[in-house]
């Protein structure tokens, strides 16, 4: 197969994209793991399932407008249910290799667009593995696509402000909440009050959380301040979380529990982490953010890559939400036209005014956003035991890892400490243990990320060896 450009995700950044590229005359393909369009924003449901009060407040009407249009183009291909298992620079642009019901097959792009969204940070504490600890946006997933209420008594705990969002979407799909637990202290309201400048030219966004606030309180659902859940306790299923205050972790302390509640699901909410693995394997030049998502990939004013013919938008980019993701998009589809030929240079830039104009306000507001809602790395260490699972893949502890330290100290990278411990050797290759890793390797700062190697996702062997070129279509 082969297409002028080809975008890997479907969310608003990769649909944006589409609907730009595809109206200046570009054939498009979009591949995206999931069976439908939209992203986690939208989480659309099955093709063969009705969900009533699916996504109705007005937050998110521009992607689902987004959504229509973009579906409705007749020169996008949709390759939905397929994996990008990794990418190659060729002669002829860039190879990717996909997987999907059909099998393995190569793709073969003029351009290539990397927006393959976030995922959420995981927290490594004793009983974090325990069925039942969550993170919060696979219980929205749950909630969002079907409407599903995934357990019956809910906790949250964390530092990202989407905790009361999901908390109040538990309450209204019928479920019930324990209590909202933030490890901030509640001076962080201040402090984001005194960046009101920041805030004030998105109503929308502040009114939607001030909804859901006001719904939580109604109902009586306690929200806590400078708390965090420290541990997980049940047999073989979550059945009561213990609570500690966040300063006494933060300062290293012995941890005591202030409290513990019952629960059959805990949901960790401490920010999220960009799903760079593509990028990387393609050897993209990035940075580590601690704030902004851990490893992202270095763009230029049109979303260009480090990279020949290759653009990065949305979450990739730095954490910066939906509509960040959407406006990055644009420039990104813009571009592409733009370098194809396609579109003259002052056409573009007169396209890209408004988009850009946008993007000031946004950034200013996702940057305060990713600021204020950072757990800190003293907090992060401070949940962690020597017991607690670093790696789920390989089931490496936390002390594993620091005895790996501790008995080699010309260790000082992290490629040297994933031979040294097989933390990250998993099927995941490192994207769920990466950030707190690094976090234990600080006072050796090295190579900052794993190298993402080919396939980036799992795929069988049997799969990659009986693959041919036309089996996707």
């Amino acid at each position: 197969m082969r297409t002028d450009l080809a975008i890997v995700g479907a969310g608003p950044a990769g649909m944006a994209a589409a609907r730009i590229a595809a109206s200046h005359g570009l054939a498009v393909t979009v591949i995206d793991e999931q069976a439908r369009a939209g992203g986690q924003i939208l989480r659309q449901p099955p093709q063969a399932f009705r969900v009533d009060r699916w996504l109705t407040d007005r937050i998110y009407s521009p992607q689902q407008q987004l959504l229509r249009q973009s579906t409705e183009l007749t020169n996008v291909r949709w390759l939905q249910a397929t994996t990008v298992l990794g990418a190659d620079l060729v002669a002829e642009g860039v190879r990717l290799q996909l997987n999907g019901a059909g099998g393995t097959c190569e793709l073969t792009a003029d351009r290539l667009l990397i927006a393959t969204g976030c995922h959420d940070m995981p927290v490594s504490f004793p009983g974090s593995t325990l069925p039942g600890v969550m993170a919060t946006g696979g219980i929205q997933a749950f909630i969002k696509s079907q409407q599903i209420v995934p357990g019956e008594r809910f906790l949250f705990s964390g530092s990202h402000p989407l905790q009361l969002i999901v908390a109040d979407q538990v309450l209204q799909a019928g479920g019930d909440v324990a209590a909202v637990l933030f490890s901030q202290p509640p001076s962080v309201i201040g402090q984001a009050l005194r960046h009101s400048p920041a805030l004030l030219p998105h109503p929308g966004k502040i009114l939607y959380f001030s909804r859901a606030c006001a719904r939580l309180l109604r109902r009586g659902v306690p929200v806590r301040f400078g708390q965090v859940a420290s541990c997980a306790r049940g047999d073989g299923r979550l059945q009561s979380v213990e609570i500690t205050a966040s300063k006494t972790l933060q300062n290293g302390a012995p941890s005591r529990p202030v409290d513990s509640i019952d629960c059959d699901r805990l949901g960790i909410g401490f920010g999220f982490l960009a799903n760079s693995q593509l990028a990387s394997q393609l050897g993209a030049s990035g940075h580590w953010s601690d704030t902004a998502g851990g490893w992202v990939a270095e763009v230029d004013a049109w979303m260009r890559s480090s990279l020949p013919g290759v653009y990065v938008a949305g979450e990739t980019t730095g954490i910066g939400g939906a509509d960040v993701a959407q406006r990055e998009g644009e420039l990104a589809g813009l571009a592409a036209a733009l370098d194809a030929g396609v579109l003259p240079v002052d056409a573009a830039n007169n396209q890209a005014r408004p988009t850009r104009r946008a993007l000031r306000s946004l950034y200013r507001f996702a940057d305060l956003l990713s600021r204020l809602s950072h757990p800190g790395a003293d907090l992060l260490r401070g949940l962690m035991t020597p017991d607690s699972t670093l790696c789920k893949c390989e089931e490496v502890s936390v002390g594993d890892v620091t005895t790996a330290l501790k008995n080699n100290p010309f260790a000082t990278d992290i490629n040297a400490l994933k031979l040294l411990s097989r933390c990250g050797m998993g099927l995941c290759q490192g994207r769920y243990c990466q950030y707190q890793l690094r976090s234990l390797l600080a006072e050796h700062r090295g190579e900052a990320v794993f190298q993402s190697r080919f396939p980036i996702k799992p795929v069988s062997i049997g799969e990659l060896v009986s693959g041919t070129s036309d089996q996707i279509h």
